[in-house]
């Protein structure tokens, strides 16, 4: 089982050497490799490495790998995010907040994917964050510069309260 199970990855990582015989495998296959992320705990990272997603800064599908020599320097983790679809996805108000940091998003719309992250917690030491979750934290907040705003909004807050009561 196990030399099967080698011989399956070495074939996999030769093909992926090969951008167009690898979309041909990827678009036959990527629900193979997704289900073996999801059971084979030992092969994870591996079989991780052979995953291909869109994301808003790119059109073409591209590796973790390829997501992660792009990210900032300052940046926590790998963004993602889950739907039905791309386009809905793309109208999400979740990706507001990141594109306006010019920060990259994956865009997963395979149902799999659920499953995949829920196992994947992170890869090449980089966390996964689903930026639908609450609490999703950027970047440390600027306390006084909060503590500002506050003050300054402080009457159009206090009147909104009266107006609008209960």
């Amino acid at each position: 089982k196990k030399n099967i199970v080698k011989k399956c990855l070495e074939m996999i990582s030769n093909i992926s050497e090969d951008e167009t015989k690898f979309k041909t495998f990827y678009e036959q296959f990527s629900k193979n490799i997704k289900l073996g992320i999801h059971e084979d705990s030992s092969q994870r990272q591996k079989l991780a490495s052979f995953l291909r997603y869109e994301t808003t800064k790119s059109e073409v599908p591209c590796s973790l790998d390829e997501y992660i020599s792009r990210m900032k320097d300052d940046q926590k983790g790998i963004y993602y995010i889950t739907g039905e679809s791309k386009k809905s996805i793309e109208s999400s108000p979740f990706l507001e907040k990141l594109k306006a940091k010019d920060l990259e998003v994956i865009y997963m719309i395979d149902p799999l994917d659920e499953y995949i992250t829920q196992q994947l917690k992170d890869y090449n030491e980089k966390k996964l964050i689903c930026i639908t979750k609450e609490n999703l934290v950027l970047e440390e907040e600027n306390k006084e510069e909060l503590e500002v705003l506050k003050k300054d909004y402080e009457g159009v807050c206090k009147f909104i309260k009266e107006t609008l009561d209960d």
